[in-house]
């Protein structure tokens, strides 16, 4: 049985260690600095907590962009970075080198373990990767900072930052560098384990990173080579669909006019299915093919993803009692393709939403004009032909990942976990109410993991990097260096497949590729983080378009009035950091 990274001592810090189910348990009096750095074991520890350091879920990075909103202002700035109101002593995004200084830390002492050399590089390789990942999180949000690659006393002087050019370039070496060192992959065991970043991962991140930084030849032959060589696949299902999957596909009859809009149903519905469950359950490992760099998370309350099974889920669907934090907004919604996959549907003015919402919503209520019970409701959802109401015509031959990424109002969703049969119900009266109901009016269904581990937690892995990406990488960059091909075309229609929906065009100019590869990926990778840099790299003139205006739930209250201001290119350089180096002073981001 291979043996993967989320079995061993992810969370180890040199002061210490927590025990697993397959570890050697050290002493922590044993820990001590004269102590280690001495063999191979002290290496795969420190190397293993350089991996406890890789992000997971970044969707409260989506709550500063056009895709999400936070209401809870205590989880963070976002709604702030969305109507221009942040600051240097209010500002987004980490500004942490900690774990740029556990990397270096790792590649200042492990030539003192007695190892095989071999071996000694390839764990190099692994712990520079998670460095070139920070200092590329760290460039997105701030532009310069000072590259180190040495661990710096505590009196150091202070450090100046380093031009953006420079940091750029060190990212990229470093990427190209480690790709030739990584195997292609692991045979599993002790210091083979599975999930480790392999050749594939360096070079995933290096697409990510040319693509950001504008340099398209990069990303391009990056992301081929991912493409041509990896043999990473998009996951799809097999087999027959589970009882609650056929459930919901026997209610899509409703929303999907199969047959007029020339779709294959068998493909769609499985399609749908397995956008979904590539992110739960069994298939939320690295031996999943669409997993190139995978986040594992241990079946220990130490070490869960909180995220996905609290802070996205209202508390009227959780098994247990989940508090929305963050959620997709109307502007996400009006994003996703028609299912012909190429048109978008008009839009609809606030009034019209608001009126045809409000009309279909009082049916909904009881004799006295009160919500009914979760059982009560979903009941008259079943003796009621939902579409009948011009409200959920807008939810009608749409792209199968509507359906599969978020929950809107009367749409059933059956597989949670200890909860069956389940359909959503967004109240009105719950906005600037009840904190723990969404106030879109909508909530992700998208990642949410389905098997907790425990209670508000679970331990589902999840996918850093996954292949859809870098087709979508490859694709944008080609459309930049070469225009719409039909290399362009495969890339894009391998999603489209995967996901059950229509080929994309033969034929558009580049500015119309760019724009259509731009929304197509925005809704592959809706909720996953990439919206915040994506809307900064694509310019001012897209910013102004798609960061400015007022969002409202549909009964018509404004959630979130969005004000965009060429500052918020970068974040601000923390008050704090400028007060430990004096030399940050001076060289502040623009606007603030």
């Amino acid at each position: 049985m291979k043996t993967s990274i989320k079995n061993i001592a992810l969370g180890l810090c040199l002061a210490g260690a927590f025990s697993a189910c397959d570890l050697d348990v050290v002493p922590p009096a044993d820990l001590a600095v004269e102590n280690f750095w001495q063999t191979e074991k002290d290496a795969w520890y420190a190397l293993n907590s350089c991996y406890a350091e890789l992000e997971g879920c970044l969707l409260y990075d989506e709550c500063c962009t056009d895709n999400a909103h936070s209401h809870k202002p205590w989880e963070g700035n976002m709604e702030m970075v969305q109507q221009n109101g942040i600051s240097a002593s209010n500002t987004y995004g980490s500004y942490y080198f900690g774990t740029i200084r556990m990397v270096n830390n790792f590649l200042a002492n492990v030539d003192a373990c007695e190892m095989d050399e071999t071996l000694k590089e390839r764990m190099k390789a692994e712990a520079r990767f998670f460095r070139a990942w920070s200092y590329l999180n760290l460039t997105n949000f701030f532009g310069k900072v000072p590259i180190i690659t040495d661990v710096l006393a505590y009196d150091a002087p202070n450090v100046a930052r380093d031009a953006l050019e420079k940091v750029h370039t060190f990212i990229l070496d470093e990427l190209a560098d480690i790709a030739t060192i990584l195997p292609e992959s692991y045979k599993g065991g002790y210091l083979y384990e599975t999930g480790r970043i392999t050749r594939w991962g360096a070079l995933a991140l290096r697409a990510r990173a040319a693509l950001y930084f504008g340099n398209y030849d990069e990303a391009e032959a990056s992301a081929n080579e991912v493409i041509t060589k990896s043999g990473h696949l998009l996951f799809r299902l097999s087999g027959e669909l589970t009882a609650a999957q056929q459930q919901e596909a026997n209610e899509m009859d409703a929303y999907i006019d199969y047959a007029a809009k020339g779709i294959d149903k068998d493909k769609f519905i499985k399609g749908l299915f397995s956008y979904e469950a590539l992110w739960f359950d069994e298939n939320a490992n690295p031996s999943n093919p669409e997993y190139i760099v995978t986040r594992e998370y241990a079946a220990d309350p130490n070490n869960y993803d909180w995220m996905r099974y609290t802070y996205m889920i209202p508390s009227s669907m959780s098994v247990y009692d989940g508090y929305i934090s963050y959620e997709p907004m109307q502007d996400l919604v009006d994003a996703y393709w028609d299912v012909d996959g190429r048109t978008m549907r008009n839009d609809i003015s606030m009034e019209t939403r608001r009126d045809n919402f409000m009309a279909m919503w009082s049916d909904f209520l009881d004799d006295e004009g009160n919500s009914l019970s979760q059982t009560a409701f979903q009941q008259r959802i079943k003796d009621t032909d939902l579409m009948q109401y011009p409200y959920m015509q807008e939810f009608r031959n749409r792209d199968s990942r509507l359906y599969a990424s978020l929950m809107f109002p009367f749409k059933g969703w059956h597989e949670l976990s200890g909860k069956g049969e389940y359909y959503f119900m967004y109240n009105p009266d719950n906005f600037n109410d009840d904190g723990n109901e969404s106030w879109s009016g909508y909530a992700f269904r998208k990642m949410v993991a389905l098997e907790p581990y425990d209670t508000w937690t679970s331990s589902c892995d999840y996918p850093a990097i996954r292949y859809a990406e870098v087709l979508l990488t490859y694709a944008e960059a080609r459309i930049q260096t070469t225009g719409w091909d039909s290399n362009v075309q495969s890339a894009l229609n391998d999603l489209r497949d995967r996901c059950g929906m229509p080929d994309v065009p033969t034929s558009l100019s580049k500015e119309a590729a760019l724009e259509f590869v731009r929304n197509e990926r925005r809704i592959e990778l809706a909720g996953e983080g990439q919206r915040f840099h994506d809307i900064r790299r694509y310019g001012e003139e897209y910013c102004q378009k798609y960061m400015n205006g007022t969002t409202y739930n549909p009964a018509g209250d404004v959630l979130v009035n969005k004000v965009w201001n060429s500052r918020l290119m970068l974040m601000p350089i923390p008050q704090s950091a400028i007060d430990y180096n004096p030399l940050l002073k001076d060289d502040q981001n623009p606007g603030y």
